[in-house]
């Protein structure tokens, strides 16, 4: 801030002043250590005579004393050794309480005399503050001093009144949002206290004031907020204030805003912007991933849609926007190839990332959910992003290629958001009967599509399961065309979607509607036109492979779930079908004719799952009680049951998480597991460890079926296909147990 310009005649008094002298002696010489030698005359004045120090034409150079001060601690030296040896801290914050006082009081009579001395007074005020803000600088021996000598609640007032008490608040804004930024970095108590004093609210208010209009305040106030926010409080003050949160998500998009519009905004003011923009971006996805109540607080139909528009300016503005070192993080990501069972985005970008959080953090609580799913411009918002056409990404053109970047990863976050919403039975069903269009582009467009990025299908996929889960809506999605999309899914590299795609058909095969389940069953069952691997293949042959060869146990139990389904819609028809069924027939003809082990999946997870899922181990007992119902078309799943009831177990490790290290007591449990499917079947008779009521009934049932064909004279040609040492534990064992 320039001097004023008008002067006043020194009186002999003040030409004596400590200040005057010392001021005279340090515009003879650079600042140096010798310039600090003779301070403590110059503090003992400020302090004692401090009415005098502010009064007339010695408030100018009380003024400059702290100028030349400042510009002396710029130095990392010199305010280190000026904190240690001398008072400066506490007599800064001493005067600022003064100036802060005379500014903020209502005791002038001319009004020209007013102006002119309120000159004199800011121009004091600012140079206090630069003092503070540089003797601060990585300096906790002043930052302690400024917090004892009750600088923070000072300076937190100063904040506060920025906007309100002066004209042109850009030079006071800088030196105050300055010294709140140096006080509390890597300072918890500082930070505390400038939280416990209010200082949040000031530094959100000053980016929706005129004051803020100043661009070079921008970086100091999102910065000095960034420090604030790290403290434990912060999302308390949060919580308290729901203003706090809807002020940054304003901010971010008043500046997405004004970005958008390149014609109003020079290179060099779009940098400060960007700068702040994306502080407070990170500043808000802390908040909402560290409280639940502010993202209740921001659950509105007007929150969500403001963020799909700053969604959208990430997505558009160009890389070279990015700072340096964000190129540099983004080339690094680019270079690193990543694993295909990772759902990340095809071109790395952190901000929109961030943003897509954001909207699915919101969108996911259960508060606001009929509120934002009745909101009109929210759905149409989103409706209208999954329903853009996003063309082809095979073409070498660079601006399609990137518009289908842009589309896809605004149609991820829109699909993220519609499955937050479609929660319930009553707002999956309203979805499909309301928007088919809108579904049927889900299906063929956004799951379908292998160009289609990988986060984008994942979140498409998503969404359907959770319309798959309606009663009413499965015989819509089947007619829709579901079942072979999701079929040829099931041996994609990506396992979240191989996930979903098992999950979908699990949900339409149970179901009382004989046509949708018999035609997601032949879904399974026939040939398909082509895979991820390139040739023609059988749904359920590439199911009971993953199913072999998985180590994620998720895939390996939904799975199994979906082994144990077609086993049972195939040999268990429901009730009022009629045994000649030429549906059920062709089904089990393809089984047979294949001959695929559907045995061993659903015993694997008996002996695996037991304890940790007893309903998948009761599910697996049911469909091989069906497989051993007495039927000479079952003979071979007959024969494959009881040869596991003695043959060692091939079973597969699960992934483990948490390291390849094992305790002493996982350890011990894997010696005391079951080696044998019979075993596993006696544990469950003699009801060891947790085990349901109704699936040692189930177990039962089953020994007592494979009990009956192995005592039927009529069977004696199935009896001579049974394995010798399985025939015998079944008989001298379970057959005991399960009376």
């Amino acid at each position: 801030m320039a001097i004023p310009t008008w002067t006043r005649r020194l009186t002999a008094t003040f030409e004596q002043a400590p200040t005057s002298v010392w001021l005279s002696e340090h515009e003879n010489k650079e600042a140096s250590a010798e310039s600090a030698d003779s301070l403590d005359a110059v503090l003992r004045y400020l302090n004692d005579k401090q009415e005098e120090a502010v009064s007339g034409q010695q408030i100018i150079t009380t003024a400059k004393v702290f100028k030349a001060l400042a510009d002396v601690c710029r130095d990392r030296g010199e305010r280190q050794r000026i904190s240690e040896s001398t008072g400066l801290a506490p007599t800064a914050c001493h005067m600022l309480r003064r100036v802060y006082t005379d500014l903020t009081g209502d005791h002038h009579s001319e009004e020209d005399a007013e102006d002119e001395q309120r000159a004199e007074q800011v121009f004091l005020l600012v140079q206090v503050l630069r003092c503070i803000c540089n003797l601060a600088a990585d300096n906790d021996v002043a930052r302690h001093q400024i917090l004892d000598a009750q600088g923070i609640e000072l300076l937190a007032s100063v904040l506060r009144s920025i906007d309100e008490v002066w004209k042109q608040p850009l030079p006071v804004g800088q030196a105050a949002f300055g010294a709140s930024l140096n006080v509390s970095l890597d300072n918890a108590e500082c930070t505390a206290a400038l939280v416990s004093a209010g200082a949040l609210d000031a530094h959100l208010k000053t980016f929706a004031s005129d004051a803020a209009a100043a661009l070079p305040i921008w970086p100091l106030v999102s910065s000095s907020l960034d420090n604030l926010c790290e403290h434990e409080d912060a999302p308390k003050q949060f919580e308290a204030h729901s203003d706090y949160a809807r002020g940054v998500l304003r901010s971010l998009a008043r500046l997405a805003r004004t970005l958008s519009d390149t014609s109003s905004v020079s290179a060099e003011d779009a940098v400060v912007l960007r700068g702040a923009q994306r502080t407070l971006l990170w500043i808000l996805c802390e908040v909402l991933e560290k409280s639940a109540i502010v993202r209740k607080q921001l659950c509105t139909p007007e929150a969500v849609l403001s963020l799909f528009n700053i969604l959208e300016f990430y997505l558009i503005s160009s890389p070279k926007d990015l700072d340096e070192d964000d190129n540099k993080s983004e080339e690094k990501k680019e270079a690193v190839s990543q694993p295909p069972n990772k759902p990340m985005p095809q071109v790395a970008n952190r901000y929109a990332d961030a943003v897509t959080q954001a909207i699915i953090g919101i969108s996911g609580e259960d508060e606001a959910l009929d509120a934002l799913f009745a909101n009109p411009q929210l759905m149409a918002r989103v409706l209208s992003i999954l329903s853009t056409d996003r063309g082809s990404n095979s073409s070498n053109d660079s601006q399609s290629s990137a518009r289908g970047q842009k589309i896809d990863a605004m149609a991820a976050a829109a699909a993220l958001c519609l499955g937050n919403l479609a929660r319930t039975d009553e707002h999956c069903t309203r979805l499909v009967n309301e928007h088919p269009a809108l579904v049927r582009t889900l299906i063929h467009e956004w799951f379908a599509s292998r160009d289609t990025n990988v986060r984008t299908r994942h979140a498409a996929s998503g969404l359907l399961k959770n319309l798959c889960l309606p009663a009413a809506n499965k015989p819509t999605m089947v007619t829709f065309g579901l079942v072979p999309v999701a079929a040829l899914c099931i041996d994609t590299a990506v396992i979240p979607i191989q996930a979903n795609a098992i999950g979908i058909l699990r949900h339409l095969i149970n179901t009382s509607n004989q046509m949708t389940s018999q035609t997601t069953t032949l879904g399974l069952l026939e040939e398909m036109p082509g895979s991820a691997k390139g040739k023609n293949t059988c749904a359920l042959a590439e199911l009971l492979s993953v199913v072999r060869s998985t180590d994620v146990d998720g895939i390996r139990c939904e799975g199994t779930r979906l082994v144990a389904a077609v086993a049972k819609r195939i040999y268990l028809p429901a009730a009022g079908n009629k045994d000649d069924d030429p549906t059920l027939a062709r089904a089990q003809a393809i089984l047979e004719e294949k001959s695929f082990d559907i045995v061993s999946p659903l015993v694997r997870l008996v002996m695996l799952d037991g304890q940790r899922h007893p309903l998948l181990q009761q599910e697996s007992l049911v469909a091989l009680t069906v497989l051993a119902s007495a039927d000479c078309v079952r003979t071979r799943h007959i024969a494959d049951i009881v040869h596991h009831l003695a043959a060692p177990a091939d079973l597969p490790t699960a992934k483990d998480d948490g390291g390849d290290e094992k305790n002493e007591e996982e350890e011990e449990e894997e010696e005391d597991a079951p080696k044998t499917f019979g075993q596993a079947l006696d544990r469950i008779l003699r009801q060891e460890g947790a085990v349901w009521p109704q699936t040692t009934l189930q177990a039962k049932s089953l020994v007592s079926h494979l009990c009956a064909i192995a005592n039927s004279s009529n069977n004696s040609s199935t009896s001579s296909n049974l394995d010798p040492a399985g025939l015998d534990y079944l008989q001298s064992v379970l057959a005991t147990n399960a009376k």
